[in-house]
């Protein structure tokens, strides 16, 4: 008789465990978080970003290279003072793709972001050009607002609607 109410006590706190589950403690297995795509960079806007970050650093932009409606921001004390915040950080070392940016308001200016790391420190630059080749805009700020950036993630396919016969 005392065999049969030690079974049944240990039959209790089997399934008592067995609804509770497992003790704590003990790790559950989870899934394996999917690797997050890296950005590819376009070879050819990777080479204007680059020309540009050195010729904005030395001071010398070429403004054939710009958008008309941009022409008027591109004054010589502009130039100049850009050119003695970006000389500061010393030669350029490396630059890293970040990825694309899309501006909201005006969704066909979009362009892309590249961290150029200096001797001396980093830099963002974002960059936008238009659709004929002419740079619609060039901005260099010290750190990345992701506040402004709209994510531009490969478009899905819409789905169809379905046709009458």
């Amino acid at each position: 008789m005392r065999t049969n109410a030690l079974t049944a006590a240990l039959a209790c706190a089997a399934l008592a465990l067995a609804i509770a589950g497992p003790a704590t403690g003990v790790a559950r297995p989870h899934a394996t978080p999917a690797p997050t795509p890296t950005p590819v960079a376009d070879p050819a806007i990777t080479k204007i970003a680059r020309q540009q970050f050195v010729q904005w650093q030395a001071g010398s932009v070429n403004k054939s290279l710009y958008a008309p409606e941009t022409m008027a921001k591109l004054t010589d004390e502009k130039i100049a003072d850009t050119a003695r915040a970006l000389g500061r950080l010393g030669a350029l070392n490396d630059m890293v793709y970040i990825g694309r940016w899309i501006n909201p308001e005006m969704p066909a200016l979009s362009g892309y972001i590249y961290q150029m790391r200096c001797i001396e420190g980093n830099v963002y630059l974002w960059l936008a050009l238009q659709s004929d080749g002419k740079i619609a805009s060039i901005v260099f700020k010290d750190r990345l607002d992701v506040e402004n950036v709209t994510p531009s993630p490969s478009p899905a396919p819409t789905p169809t609607e379905p046709q009458a016969l």
